[in-house]
């Protein structure tokens, strides 16, 4: 069964992660609040964005747009979303088939979290080993992108146990 408080453990997260207002020269997403960008949002006054904004961004367009709700084990869901905002949807869903497809599934790695993908993803019984597969294609991922300066950051970002879980 889905655990419905799951938003609220991963927004939590994803809004710590990403911290306040930046506009680095050197953060290919510009100018960004809260992790989202005005590159992806050009309509949005950035440096104004309120947090309760931010969560309404994110949950239209990213948790429930991407299924992660539909993700049974929390940490994994969480992963997913913070993926998601961090890599973009298409990375963070490739990272999930091809950590599914390592536990033993058949998926196509297309990059859409569909119903197959959430039946394998569900019903793999080793949670934690299934995570870990995921969380080494996200760094595979990272590690590939060229941007040293970001690298330790992503690399923490992506073994981050999510405090929120810890009640």
């Amino acid at each position: 069964m889905v655990d419905r408080g799951a938003y609220e453990t991963a927004i939590a997260f994803v809004l710590r992660l990403e911290g306040g207002y930046s506009n680095s020269a050197i953060d290919p997403g510009g100018e960004t609040k809260f992790g989202i960008s005005k590159r992806q949002y050009p309509h949005l006054n950035i440096r104004q964005l309120t947090q309760q904004q931010a969560r309404e961004i994110y949950r239209r367009d990213f948790w429930d747009r991407y299924r992660c709700g539909e993700i049974e084990y929390v940490p994994l869901a969480t992963h997913y979303f913070s993926a998601g905002v961090n890599a973009g949807p298409i990375v963070a869903a490739k990272a999930l088939q091809n950590a599914a497809n390592d536990m033993g599934a058949t998926l196509v790695v297309d990059g859409v979290v569909g119903g197959r993908t959430l039946a394998a993803v569900n019903g793999i019984t080793d949670s934690g080993l299934l995570l870990n597969s995921y969380f080494s294609h996200l760094l595979e991922h990272y590690l590939g992108l060229g941007y040293d300066a970001y690298l330790k950051g992503w690399a923490r970002r992506v073994v981050a146990f999510p405090r929120e879980l810890v009640a």
